[in-house]
């Protein structure tokens, strides 16, 4: 072992050597979409021999390059704090000192449960991301990541259901005894939900791309058809929950955007065809859409769980239990319905505003909303330039199946946290400096209104 600490001394120091030439030379853009890219790995960076997640390091590097105002950064203002960046890290806080109250700060999941599903990761993307994402071009490289992600992400699925197991990669995601839902699309999260929300998120940046990227038509056919590929993935991540979600998103999108009103009824046609043709073509996946569709004992789990959380926050309403002490705690709260069997004893709450509840009371509850109605909300919400139309758009999508999970789900995972605050701070950014341009126009116009010395001499 010791003959190798020199070599691994090594590598450390020329990993460390590159994150700082990449923090102080090179744009911070690159960075933050190599941690959006990185994160679909988040939590399992261990099976793949990785003690630190890249993810983490790389994001790591974009913040700081951008707050420090590194070479590479140098073009961007200096950071705007608002109120909701305030009532954010108010809300981040207020978790922390849950925890430490109920001795959970050194605990790794609730650590982890802090960093991404409440999330700290995230509440820092949207305070950088309007200065990242400033310029079309660093947006085109957002949309380009996610569109690599998603093709990747496409495949996978597709590979998994057929079976294909050589064209898997990494290869922990065979393996049944890691993560949940085998026999489904669950990708490198080894969980079909975060899968979904990721393909869906995906085929979304791939629209937005299509619709606002240059017109070129190989790069608009080439979209389209990763929105296709994303769209299958969903419907093989054979999960309600995400089915739900990414139809009432779509449908509720289209109809708030006039423009695309009129491709309602050809999407869901498009999508009917979608779906009988994989039906009917990818071998066994009918028997298991029809084995999932007759399930219960999912639903059986949340209603235990659920009404568990209820009882918990009536029982210390305005604290609540404290940071991540549910399953501690929730036991004596289960109840036996006469309407379905008792589950879901070990398990999570299936809700993430039910969760916040239990833990953090109704105090930190109103505080959590209160970021996403002031953070996520506002941004749906403004009138930005007419280049971030389509953004705006694809954020309420985002939005939507983000809600829908949340109400049926734990919601831990890394990657649909963090690129939906992400996304948001991309639209907001934009209507602020939208904000900026009436009144540069302004004093250009009264500057060339006033004449000069040497025109009012003449006259």
């Amino acid at each position: 072992m010791d003959l190798y600490e020199p070599f691994a001394l090594a590598a450390a120091l020329v990993a460390l050597l590159s994150l700082l030439y990449l923090a102080w030379d090179v744009d911070p853009v690159w960075a933050l979409c190599g941690a959006i890219a990185t994160s679909v790995f988040s939590g399992n960076w261990e099976l793949l021999g990785v003690p630190l997640g890249p993810d983490r390091l790389l994001f790591a590097v974009g913040v700081l390059a951008l707050l420090l105002r590194a070479p590479g950064a140098r073009d961007r203002p200096a950071v705007r704090i608002e109120p909701v960046h305030w009532l954010l890290a108010l809300t981040a806080l207020y978790a922390i000192g849950s925890a430490a109250w109920v001795g959970t700060l050194g605990e790794k999941t609730a650590v982890f449960k802090l960093l991404d599903p409440l999330g700290i990761v995230p509440f820092l993307m949207f305070l950088v991301a309007p200065l990242a994402f400033r310029t079309a071009r660093q947006r085109a490289a957002l949309l380009y990541t996610l569109i690599l992600v998603g093709i990747y992400l496409g495949l996978t699925a597709v590979f998994e259901v057929l079976e294909i197991e050589a064209l898997v990669f990494p290869k922990y995601i065979l393996d049944p005894t890691i993560g949940i839902h085998e026999g489904r699309a669950r990708g490198p999260f080894v969980e079909a939900v975060g899968m979904g929300l990721a393909l869906y998120a995906c085929g979304v940046a791939a629209i937005v791309a299509a619709a606002g990227l240059p017109r070129r038509r190989w790069l608009t056919v080439g979209a389209v058809g990763v929105a296709v590929l994303c769209t299958v993935g969903v419907l093989l991540t054979l999960t309600r929950a995400v089915w739900l979600g990414a139809m009432l998103a779509t449908a509720l999108t289209m109809l708030a955007a006039p423009e695309l009103r009129r491709f309602v009824l050809p999407t869901t046609a498009g999508g009917i065809v979608l779906v009988l043709a994989a039906l009917a073509f990818v071998p066994g996946l009918g028997e298991r859409a029809d084995e999932r569709r007759g399930d219960q004992w999912p639903v059986w789990d949340r209603l235990n769980t659920n009404a568990a959380a209820i009882d918990m926050i009536a029982a210390r309403p305005l604290l609540g239990f404290g940071w991540n002490r549910f399953e501690a705690e929730s036991p004596i709260f289960f109840r036996q319905s006469a309407d379905y069997p008792l589950t879901g004893e070990r398990a999570g709450v299936h809700n993430v505003f039910l969760s916040r509840g239990v833990e953090l009371g109704l105090l930190g509850t109103l505080l959590i909303m209160a970021g996403l109605v002031f953070g996520v909300g506002r941004a749906m919400l403004s009138r930005g330039p007419p280049e971030l139309r389509p953004w705006r758009f694809g954020l309420i999508a985002l939005a939507i199946s983000w809600l829908v999970a949340a109400n049926l789900g734990p919601l831990p995972y890394a990657f649909p946290n963090l690129l939906l605050w992400a996304w948001a701070g991309v639209v907001l950014g934009g209507s602020r400096q939208e904000g900026a341009e009436p009144i540069a126009v302004k004093q250009a116009q009264m500057a060339a209104s006033v004449p000069s010395p040497a025109t009012a001499d003449r006259s």
